[in-house]
């Protein structure tokens, strides 16, 4: 990890995905984590991955209608952010979307991807999920639960968001992103 206010053109920032069925309480622990995460000094990307169409551009707009003339990416620049939309037919990978677009942040918290290779933790609700989807994974730091899970596996509760942020952090600090996904002996 850098120092705050460093230049991130040269590091990779380490990535963990949070993990898990729908309606498990994903989201809400990435917005329970990003401000203390961000408290540490540390800067904080996301990626959401979904499975529904979702429009992302708006018809008629001029991004759109750049689209639609043939263009393979197109972007929208205000006072207020950017977005940049890309037109392939196959959506890249997480790894090609994090080295291309997130060079000013320390750690990127990926909601979804369970079934990639990167470093994750599952959020696990018993009345979602009959069982944990990730337990025997080696990409598996830890469950993120207040039901009864495998001993085997690392466990944080639900509602510690403290607990949960230096727990990302550790994992974050202690080995350089490709070893990560070995990583969930750590803690």
């Amino acid at each position: 990890m850098r120092n705050h206010g460093e230049s991130n053109r040269t590091m990779s920032p380490s990535v963990i995905c949070i993990v898990g069925s729908s309606g498990s309480g994903k989201t809400t622990i990435i917005e329970g984590i990003i401000p203390i995460l961000r408290g540490e000094g540390l800067r904080v990307g996301t990626l959401k991955h979904t499975h529904h169409d979702v429009p992302f551009d708006t018809r008629g707009k001029d991004s759109w209608r750049h689209a639609q003339a043939g263009a393979d990416q197109a972007a929208i620049v205000s006072p207020f952010g950017l977005a940049v939309f890309d037109y392939r037919p196959a959506p890249p990978g997480p790894e090609e979307i994090i080295e291309a677009h997130f060079h000013d942040v320390d750690i990127v918290l990926v909601e979804g991807y369970k079934w990639g290779a990167l470093p994750k933790i599952e959020v696990y609700r018993r009345e979602v999920s009959e069982a944990p989807v990730c337990v025997g994974d080696p990409s598996l730091l830890a469950l993120i639960t207040d039901d009864p899970a495998p001993r085997d596996v690392r466990c944080l509760p639900s509602r510690d968001y403290e607990r949960i942020a230096a727990f990302v952090m550790q994992c974050a600090m202690s080995a350089p992103l490709a070893l990560l996904a070995t990583a969930s002996a750590v803690g």
